[in-house]
């Protein structure tokens, strides 16, 4: 009002007007320059909508933690407004907005999906689960990764908490828990390595979402006929590091594998196991080939679905970040969508913009691969 109040007049005295106000102890506030307000603190969704409704209100002002309160407030109203300021706003607005409303949205669903876990008496109790792993190595170190799931090529926990990692001369011992599918898991994985190793030359990282990258130094160099040391304790899950074998490969032919001083156990139990294993000479021929087939095969899907991931990974994100939307661009698209490498792969193809146009040719070029 003393703004208003100060329109028509001479510039000096509409400069004196507020330092007046001030002087009495009044707060003004100058209309126009209003860009960021306590939408919680307005006490209700209908003051909220009025004050998005100001042309001087300015969406980027609207922090994360403002968006979850009004979901969880169940102002969904306030919530579409701010979307479609969102939309009438830049392009780096827009997808501020819709990362945030996301998060805010998927924190809200997950205090909700909790209430329906609690129905079920089990809940809370961690199911015991290996995890799916993969192993390669050099002469002087062994690669061992870890997926976050039963199966490599199925999905699993994106995240897990209260990590413990014990590496020792002997053995590796790792415990993590996640959840995936509503179900809590614990992960454990327990192996006994087939010679010593170097645990303070040993290291592990976290590799891309839901794995684990391991580098275990050998204790004297040596190619190891197979990882642990005996063959009967290998989880079913435990795979050949196609990619890291084959990049160590002329390394390796260089350096005979250490005598198997458990060669009778280990043959017994190879036949159902990896390919590297020695084979007892009573299996058929013709059976070792086909289970060797098989193998090679999954393996092979396997490593195409990583490096799908890895291609899609490489790709900007734009509105779609922090869902299960897999945004795609012209780096992958030939590999992915054109000639996927992932046997049986189909793809669903939408084209998006912002600003909501669209193109029309574009949309009957994807058709085929619909």
């Amino acid at each position: 009002a003393q703004v208003r109040s100060c329109w028509g007049l001479p510039i000096d005295r509409c400069r004196m007007r507020p330092l007046l106000g001030l002087a009495l102890g009044v707060s003004l506030v100058v209309a126009h320059a209003v860009t960021s307000v306590d939408l919680i603190g307005l006490g209700s969704e209908e003051a909220v909508l009025k004050a998005l409704a100001d042309p001087a209100f300015k969406v980027a002002s609207v922090e994360a933690a403002e968006f979850e309160q009004l979901v969880r407030q169940g102002w969904h109203e306030a919530v579409l407004a701010l979307i479609a300021a969102g939309h009438r706003s830049s392009e780096a607005d827009s997808q501020q907005v819709a990362k945030s409303v996301r998060q805010a949205v998927q924190t809200q669903k997950n205090r909700l999906d909790n209430l329906t876990r609690a129905l079920d008496r089990n809940y809370g109790k961690a199911v015991d689960v290996v995890p799916s792993s993969q192993w390669a190595q050099n002469t002087t170190h062994v690669f061992l990764t870890v997926k976050f799931a039963q199966r490599w090529n199925a999905p699993g926990a994106l995240e897990v908490a209260n990590e413990t990692l014990d590496i020792s001369g002997c053995c590796f011992n790792f415990t993590a828990y996640g959840e995936h599918s509503f179900i809590r898991r614990r992960y454990h994985l327990s192996l006994e390595f087939f010679r010593s190793i170097l645990p303070d030359a040993s290291s592990s990282s976290s590799a891309s979402v839901g794995r684990m990258s391991v580098t275990l130094a050998k204790a004297t160099p040596a190619n190891w006929p197979r990882l642990l040391a005996l063959a009967s304790t290998m989880p079913k899950n435990l795979g050949i590091w196609r990619d890291m074998k084959e990049k160590w490969k002329n390394e390796l032919e260089r350096m005979p594998p250490l005598l198997d001083t458990n060669y009778g156990q280990a043959a017994a139990f190879a036949a159902a196991h990896s390919e590297d294993d020695i084979e007892p000479q009573k299996v058929k021929k013709t059976e070792k080939r086909k289970r060797n087939s098989k193998a090679e095969s999954n393996a092979d899907d396997d490593d195409a679905f990583d490096r799908e991931v890895e291609l899609i990974s490489e790709c900007s994100k734009a509105s779609y970040s922090g869902s299960p939307v897999a945004e795609l661009c012209s780096t992958c698209w030939k590999q992915v969508v054109d000639k996927p490498r992932v046997r049986g792969r189909q793809w669903l193809v939408e084209l998006y913009s912002s600003q909501g146009t669209g193109d029309t040719q574009a949309m009957k070029g994807l058709m085929p691969v619909w």
